[in-house]
C-alpha cells in the first residue's frame, strides 16, 4: 500500500491525497510537517531531499514533489484516469494547472506567513502579490469558462489544482486587499461551489480543519507564530 507522508493543511500534499481519493486508491497518511532542521525529524530527508512534503512511500522507494508523485500515480494506476485521452488534451490541463501554481499559489504564497501570523505585512509586496493575481486573474478565462470543469467533460488535475489553490489566492485577497481578486472570473464562483460538493472534496476541507491546530502547534514551536 502506497503511504503519503505530509499533513492534511498543506495545498501541496493534497494534490496528490486527492487523486488517489478520486482514484478510489487505498493508502496509508503518515502525518510529516514540513524542515530540515535538528526539531523537524532529520531522517525525513532520506524520503524527500529538502524536507517537503508531500512524497509518497512506494514498493520502489520515495517520490518527492507534488507534480511527481501525481504522475507516478497517474501512470502507475491509469483508471480512472485524471488526465484527457489526447496529447493536446494532457497539455491543455498541464498547461492551466501549471498557470494556477505559477502565477497564483506561488504569488499569493508570499503572504500566507502574514496570513497565519496576522502580521503585517510589507507594502511593497502587498503591490507585487495585488499586482500579480490582478493580470492571473484577467488571464484566466483564457484558459478556462468553467462550464462544467476546468478542463473538457471530465474531472482532470486542472480541477484538482483549482479547487486546492485558488481557495488559498482569496483569502489572501480578502485579507490583505478587502476584496475577492477572483470574483470578476467569469463562471468561476459557481464552479468552485460545485467542487466543493464532490466528496472527497469535502474530505480534503474536513481533514484539512481536522489537522490545522497540529500545523498551527507546529508553527508556534518553531517560529513562534
Amino acid at each position: 500500500m502506497l503511504k503519503l507522508h505530509g499533513f492534511s493543511s498543506s495545498n501541496y500534499y493534497n494534490v496528490p491525497k486527492l487523486a488517489l481519493l478520486e482514484k478510489g486508491l487505498p493508502f496509508e497518511e503518515v502525518v510529516s510537517y514540513t524542515g530540515v532542521g535538528p526539531k523537524y525529524r532529520p531522517e525525513y530527508l532520506q524520503k524527500s531531499p529538502l524536507g517537503k512534503v508531500p512524497c509518497v512511500e512506494t514498493p520502489e522507494g520515495f517520490i518527492s514533489e507534488s507534480r511527481a508523485i501525481f504522475e507516478y500515480i497517474e501512470r502507475a494506476h491509469p483508471e480512472p484516469s485524471l488526465l484527457p485521452d489526447t496529447p493536446f488534451g494532457v497539455a491543455k490541463v498541464q498547461e492551466f494547472s501549471q498557470f494556477i501554481e505559477l502565477y497564483f499559489e506561488l504569488v499569493a504564497r508570499r503572504l500566507i506567513p502574514n496570513l497565519l501570523s496576522g502580521r503585517q505585512a510589507d507594502p511593497a509586496v502587498l503591490k507585487e502579490v495585488e499586482s500579480g493575481l490582478t493580470k492571473a486573474a484577467a488571464a484566466l478565462p483564457t484558459l478556462s469558462s468553467f462550464e462544467t470543469f476546468a478542463y473538457g467533460d471530465q474531472f482532470t488535475l486542472a480541477d484538482i489544482a483549482a479547487i486546492l489553490n485558488l481557495p488559498v489566492v482569496r483569502d489572501v485577497g480578502n485579507r490583505f486587499f478587502n476584496k475577492d481578486p477572483l470574483a470578476a472570473v467569469p463562471g468561476l464562483s459557481d464552479y468552485c461551489a460545485r467542487m466543493e460538493e464532490r466528496p472527497h472534496v469535502k474530505t480534503i476541507r474536513a481533514d484539512a480543519a481536522a489537522d490545522r491546530p497540529g500545523f498551527m502547534a507546529h508553527l508556534k514551536e518553531l517560529y513562534g507564530i
